[in-house]
């Protein structure tokens, strides 16, 4: 529809005013048109006061509409802008990965890797204490990498962790050692792998999602799959204890001595890890396919 300006505005009002002087006019009576006179000339009067009150009105919304477009068309701009680098952002975090390419993200890779070795240390020190000894260069190396730990609630309690704010170890006395062959396999039974440990580029790329997700410019919809991508990140580092726990039950059937420890492979470790673990790429496909809807994008190139 063609918008109408303040000149067309007062256009329209002189001219009905002009109508309407000429209808009063050839509607006076010849006989009483000095009575009438009187009449007429107040009802101009009138129709002059109301027409320029209707006129002013409508000159002071005009003016308001466009008093608001010129003040909020530039905030709305640079606001828009700041979105498209948000979303520019998502894009370069989502777009053009496979599944692969996500757990090589997360690290997920090196941190079953490391966290198998921190498996067999607590096996070979369990069974072959003083016939095998794994080189704390080694072990130490793998720890430089890493940026922490979480730990097991179960697991907690069992090695005396206070609280799991602190993991403050409390002081027990020193228990009697083991030596039983039938007696050490007995207790890894009960072996729990209850401290798992996560890298420093697990830490970066999830702090990313959280920065990604703290955004108030992002719409609620994308947000939200961000967060589901989010929880399925956390998931699959979660059940990398599970895994372990259930493959340590394993050990003493494949690692009964010295020798046969040296067959470690930690890749058979990594694949049932992949069977347990949630498919990333469908998730980051979701969020991708939500910001060219936002955006129309699909629209845009018609």
């Amino acid at each position: 529809m063609k918008k109408i300006n303040k000149t067309q505005v007062i256009v329209i009002s002189v001219s009905t005013i002009i109508l309407l002087l000429i209808v009063f006019y050839y509607n006076i009576d010849s006989e009483q048109n000095q009575k009438k006179t009187t009449f007429i000339i107040g009802q101009i009067k009138d129709t002059f006061q109301i027409l320029f009150f209707i006129i002013v009105g409508i000159l002071t919304f005009l003016s308001y509409l466009q008093a608001k477009k010129t003040l909020f068309t530039p905030i709305k701009t640079e606001t828009f802008k700041i979105q498209i680098k948000a979303f520019e952002d998502i894009l370069a975090f989502f777009q053009n990965k496979d599944e692969s390419d996500f757990k090589e993200q997360f690290d997920y890779d090196f941190m079953v890797f490391s966290n198998a070795h921190f498996l067999l240390k607590d096996y070979v020190e369990l069974f072959f204490k003083d016939k095998i000894t794994i080189k704390d260069e080694y072990i130490n190396s793998l720890k430089e990498n890493i940026a922490g730990m979480v730990i097991d609630k179960d697991y907690m309690e069992t090695v005396n962790f206070s609280t799991p704010n602190y993991y403050e170890k409390i002081e027990t006395p020193k228990k009697e050692e083991i030596t039983s062959p039938a007696i050490i396999l007995n207790k890894w039974k009960s072996y729990k792998y209850g401290m798992v440990h996560f890298s420093k580029k697990y830490a970066d790329e999830t702090e990313k999602i959280k920065q990604l997700i703290a955004s108030p410019l992002i719409p609620d919809n994308i947000k939200n799959k961000i967060i589901e991508f989010e929880e399925l990140v956390s998931i699959n580092f979660h059940i990398i204890g599970p895994v372990l726990t259930k493959i340590a039950q394993e050990f003493p059937e494949k690692f009964p001595n010295e020798t046969s420890i040296q067959n470690f492979q930690p890749s058979g470790i990594w694949n049932q890890y992949n069977r347990k673990s949630e498919h990333l790429a469908p998730k980051a496909k979701e969020i991708l396919t939500e910001i060219r809807t936002y955006l129309k994008i699909d629209d845009l190139v018609k």
